[in-house]
């Protein structure tokens, strides 16, 4: 992403914007923001500065927390951003685990 103009970049925003405005709609969007290039990269033994995605051949752009049924209905709906029907994107879809105590 960071040898991507801002033109290229952003260009696909006003898509991402009307699905979710559609999600919106459906009753199953809940939160989601972009997410900067600019990160750092942890392990135990040091913090990189030189991007989020250090090696990596993708990075994540951003995410969004919906509502859903049941994970199919999550993995139907992220299937249609218009990102992934173009081809330019893949989306990983998670329950969210809860009921969970951290000590």
């Amino acid at each position: 992403m960071s040898k991507l103009s801002n033109e290229e970049r952003f260009s696909n925003i006003p898509m991402m914007l009307k699905w979710v405005d559609s999600l919106i709609e459906s009753g199953n969007y809940i939160m989601g923001e972009p997410l900067l290039i600019r990160g750092r990269y942890v392990s135990k033994d040091q913090i990189l500065s030189d991007g989020p995605f250090i090696e990596a051949h993708e990075g994540i752009s951003g995410y969004e927390i919906i509502r859903a049924e049941n994970l199919d209905q999550a993995a139907a709906i992220a299937q249609n951003c218009p990102l992934v029907q173009r081809g330019l994107a893949v989306r990983e879809v998670r329950p969210i685990a809860t009921g969970i105590r951290c000590i």
